[in-house]
């Protein structure tokens, strides 16, 4: 039986949020939850907003404490890994690159601060790995030299992806990365990372509360409600025969929403 590249057993999140009769009270954020990923596929987290979808998205890539359950990538707990090896292996894209892209930095240096912090590489070798990374998301070397401010929205989520790219990681997480962008970037975004997955084995966690997207990329889907997994399988089997009535109302909604277009 082939080991997954990320198992997830039993996950969740709780914060605490104060006392009542001398107890300690919780507000349950994600509850348990249990999935896997394969190399090579695509699984996306769908639900609407405070469905849990982005608090797990945060535990996955280490920048949020879980409260229970277990990570293993592949096979391996992925706590057992010091930070640097996590860093490599599972990276994030974010919605809005407007934030999450320092404004005071250039390009090349933006690119080439996870090597500086992560790997042994000379200035000369990061340089070249930055050119390189640039030419992969179809950008020009020379756009190492420019700053956030002086490129394109579309540029913009370009260097974010390269950004996820820098240190070789096996998963991408991409948090609405999508969103913000019109419809016809979203789309040359959205095929750049289907070519670097082909290209690189890239498995992909997508977050999202576009069903039409995901329904068009992703092997599996998982449905997220409050905090709760409601449904998860693969993608054409839930879009065909949704077994819970919150997946029927967001494929529903969709649906509607394509027709007034």
């Amino acid at each position: 039986m082939t080991t997954p590249l990320l198992k997830v057993t039993g996950l969740s999140k709780r914060y605490f949020s104060g006392y009542r009769r001398f107890r300690a009270q919780y507000n349950e954020a994600l509850a348990p939850i249990s999935f896997e990923l394969g190399q090579g596929e695509t699984l996306a987290i769908v639900g609407e907003a405070g469905s849990g979808k982005s608090t797990l998205a945060r535990i996955l890539v280490g920048a949020e404490r879980r409260s229970s359950g277990e990570i293993l990538f592949e096979g391996t707990a992925l706590e057992s890994r010091n930070v640097k090896q996590r860093c490599r292996l599972i990276r994030m894209i974010f919605q809005d690159p407007n934030t999450s892209l320092n404004p005071r930095l250039s390009i090349g240096e933006l690119l080439a601060e996870p090597l500086r912090f992560n790997t042994k590489l000379t200035a000369a070798e990061r340089a070249a790995q930055v050119s390189d990374t640039l030419r992969k998301v179809g950008l020009l070397p020379e756009h190492a030299d420019f700053y956030p401010h002086m490129i394109s929205e579309g540029q913009k989520q370009r260097v974010a992806v390269a950004r996820a790219l820098m240190l070789s990681p096996k998963v991408i997480i991409a948090d609405e990365a999508l969103t913000a962008l019109d419809l016809s970037v979203r789309s040359q975004i959205l095929n750049l990372l289907l070519h670097l997955q082909k290209e690189m084995g890239l498995s992909y966690i997508f977050v999202s509360h576009n069903l039409s997207l995901v329904r068009h990329v992703s092997d599996k889907i998982m449905v997220l409600h409050k905090g709760k997994l409601v449904e998860k399988g693969p993608v054409a089997e839930v879009f065909e025969n949704p077994q819970h009535e919150y997946t029927a109302r967001l494929i529903a909604e969709q649906t509607r929403q394509g027709r007034k277009r």
